[in-house]
């Protein structure tokens, strides 16, 4: 077993690594925090992390998420490779070579087709109506079979 003094010790070298490997990235929140500080409640966020995500690449380039997708998939727009995936489905690409290639795809994007919107007309209009004005009687009916399966009613409703 070790002892507390080795223990601290320890702790002691495994903080020392990890100060001497992100050292960058410590500064650039003690500055951060310091001017923040400084300021005051009028300051805007700064963001230092090296990762973004899909949904704020599309939010910085001006388009939606599916555009976004189908931008990445091309290769005509030499769009960077993802460097991450999380355990959640969060795809992670390094935010420097975002920043690097977004005047290029802001500029193309500009010339993306847009696709004309799905208008209902005729008996699809009248199906999405009847839809609608069922929406109770489907729930209701979603119910009565939840707990027909459960065993808490019988035939027709009634109660067992």
């Amino acid at each position: 077993m070790m002892t507390e003094a080795e223990r601290k010790e320890k702790r002691r070298l495994h903080n020392k690594k990890y100060r001497e490997e992100n050292r960058e990235a410590i500064n650039a929140r003690i500055r951060a925090y310091k001017l923040k500080k400084r300021i005051g409640e009028n300051m805007p966020e700064i963001n230092f992390q090296t990762k973004i995500t899909k949904k704020e690449i599309a939010k910085l380039i001006g388009v939606k998420i599916l555009t976004l997708e189908t931008i990445l998939k091309e290769k005509k727009y030499s769009a960077p490779k993802h460097t991450e995936t999380h355990f959640d489905g969060t795809v992670l690409f390094n935010r420097a070579e975002i920043m690097e290639w977004m005047p290029y795809v802001r500029e193309v994007s500009a010339f993306i087709k847009k696709t004309k919107p799905i208008k209902l007309t005729g008996m699809a209009a009248s199906i999405v109506q009847f839809m609608h004005r069922n929406k109770e009687v489907e729930l209701f009916c979603d119910e009565l079979r939840r707990k027909q399966m459960d065993g808490r009613i019988s035939n027709n409703g009634k109660k067992s």
